[in-house]
């Protein structure tokens, strides 16, 4: 039980640093939106982005907690996050390919 609590929390750190770092990328794209045109191309790619780790975040958080808590549901927790991961991999390929 131990190796999966490490996961999720390395995937709660993983997730909330990418969160982190693209929102900042977000609000300087916001700020300087008007003044490039190839800004406003890259907005959505970008929210893409933060949207996905957000997401990521909240379920590799739910999959923590529920696993250091010994919760009934932490099973299907972490099934959610397994599967928000490879959603999240597949959204992310489309969006920046």
């Amino acid at each position: 039980m131990r190796a999966i609590q490490i996961f999720n929390a390395v995937a709660l750190a993983t997730a909330a640093a990418f969160a982190a770092t693209m929102g900042a990328v977000a609000i300087m794209y916001a700020v300087y939106l008007d003044a490039e045109p190839r800004l406003r191309e890259d907005w959505a790619a970008v929210m893409t982005t933060v949207i996905v780790f957000v997401v990521l975040m909240l379920l590799s958080g739910l999959a923590f907690h529920a696993h250091r808590r010994d919760k009934s549901w932490r099973w299907p927790a972490e099934a959610l996050l397994l599967s928000g991961i490879a959603v999240g991999g597949g959204v992310l390929y489309r969006a920046l390919v």
